[in-house]
């Protein structure tokens, strides 16, 4: 029988039954043998104090072979069956019962708390009932999520992007990094072309490979750099964040539109678009990132040396300088139209 099966009668009924010995079916007699005679006992019988013959075993009502034999009929009486124990186990089920009647109807019940309220009903034209619906609670109005800064850029960042073929949401993100760093580090002057120069560089601002910038500042997929293991060209970086932030704990990667190291992002993590999460493959905290860190010295954008300085702690080499800066030039130039 296996776990869980019911059991019931039909296991019964599939138990092997104990053998039974068969013989051969008895003749009748040709004349049956008549059953033994019940004589009367009455108190006389029992008078004498006799001891009847006990030959014949006694069965509830005494048998006997001879009727006119005082001392069986007394013996008979004397050991006739009595009430038992049927007699007091009636009486006592009876108690039981009538007690219980009693505490039904006689004691107080119990109340019901937080019995369920009945349904709401109504009687249609025909006669039949219809279920009403229960009244709707009337709710405090939902919180009102956070407005995203950079959207007080959009009519501006919709004109420059239609110039310089840069993806909207990008071009607000890289506007309202310069404006916030303007307020921070006045003496910095870093322009949001440098922060798009960077990021033509780094990922074609987050569509890379593929990838496409969503209206929520994400690519997808994701934009991920390799594997810095030293191999392949790549150099080699031992991991900084236990894969928290690139997913691989073993070595770090770049990451996000902006490709941003752990370690990078760990000092000057930003949530730029008041989202309260702090995520580096979002191009509003990721740009709000690289503009602390591009202002964090004491150098002037505005003069070469400085800038050259500034974009060298993003990423070091003459190249990566050239490539940034053709791009921030070409994306100021082509920009200047625009009102």
């Amino acid at each position: 029988m296996q776990r869980g099966d019911p059991i019931g009668d039909d296991e019964e009924a599939t138990k092997p039954q104990e053998p039974v010995e068969t013989a051969e079916t008895p003749k009748l007699a040709e004349k049956p043998p008549e059953p033994p005679k019940v004589a009367a006992v009455t108190a006389a019988t029992v008078a004498s104090g006799d001891e009847p013959d006990r030959a014949t075993p006694y069965i509830g009502t005494y048998l006997y072979n001879d009727p006119d034999d005082e001392d069986d009929a007394r013996y008979a009486l004397a050991h006739q069956r009595g009430p038992g124990l049927w007699l007091p186990l009636v009486i006592f089920v009876a108690l039981l019962v009538g007690g219980a009647l009693i505490g039904r109807y006689l004691l107080p019940g119990k109340p019901v708390v937080d019995a369920a309220p009945p349904s709401q009903t109504s009687i249609s034209s025909n006669g039949e009932s219809a279920l009403v619906p229960p009244l709707t609670p009337s709710l405090p109005a939902l919180p009102t999520p956070p407005a995203r800064p950079a959207d007080a850029l959009r009519e501006w960042a919709s004109r420059v992007s239609a110039v310089v073929n840069v993806p909207p949401v990008a071009i607000e993100a890289y506007g309202y990094t310069q404006l916030v760093m303007q307020q921070d580090d006045s003496s910095c002057h870093l322009g949001w072309n440098t922060l798009a120069g960077i990021g033509e560089v780094e990922s074609r601002h987050g569509q890379a490979g593929g990838a496409q910038l969503q209206a929520s500042g994400r690519s997808t997929p994701l934009v991920v750099g390799p594997l810095l293991n030293g191999k392949s060209g790549q150099p080699l970086v031992q991991d900084t964040d236990a894969g928290a932030y690139d997913g691989d704990a073993t070595y770090d990667r770049a990451m996000g539109p902006l490709l941003l190291l752990p370690s990078m992002w760990t000092m000057y993590a930003s949530d730029a678009d008041g989202d309260g999460i702090f995520d580096p493959y979002d191009i509003d905290d990721a740009s709000l990132a690289v503009g602390r860190m591009l202002c964090a010295g004491t150098e002037d954008l505005n003069q070469l040396a400085g800038w050259t300085a500034a974009v060298g702690r993003l990423h070091a080499g003459q190249a990566y300088a050239k490539s940034v800066f053709e791009a921030a030039d070409s994306y100021g130039q082509r920009s200047r139209s625009v009102g």
